[in-house]
């Protein structure tokens, strides 16, 4: 399965991308649960619109509805703070 963008490119320079493989697909209501109070920016692809999330600086979240895996930037640089911030988002909805 081809990335929710063809061509990443790093949001803020020195970010790292990680890709997470979901149990199931992405629906819109996943989107809107971890998007809270975030604003939603919507890039369109040859592949369909990709859902972009900021999560308070910490995180850049790359989702297509109906993919089967996420793409997430962070700044490595924060220590395990973005990641385990992360595993719990993706454990309450997957």
């Amino acid at each position: 399965m081809s990335s929710p963008c063809a061509n990443p490119v790093s949001p803020y320079p020195g970010w790292e991308l990680q890709i997470y493989r979901l149990s199931r697909t992405v629906t819109r209501e996943d989107i809107d649960a971890l998007l809270g109070s975030e604003e939603l920016y919507i890039r369109d692809t040859a592949a369909g619109p990709v859902h972009i999330i900021h999560k308070y600086g910490l995180l850049e979240i790359h989702a297509r509805i109906g993919g089967k895996r996420i793409d997430v930037w962070y700044n490595p640089g924060n220590g395990s703070y973005p990641a385990e911030y992360l595993d719990a988002l993706i454990a309450t909805r997957f």
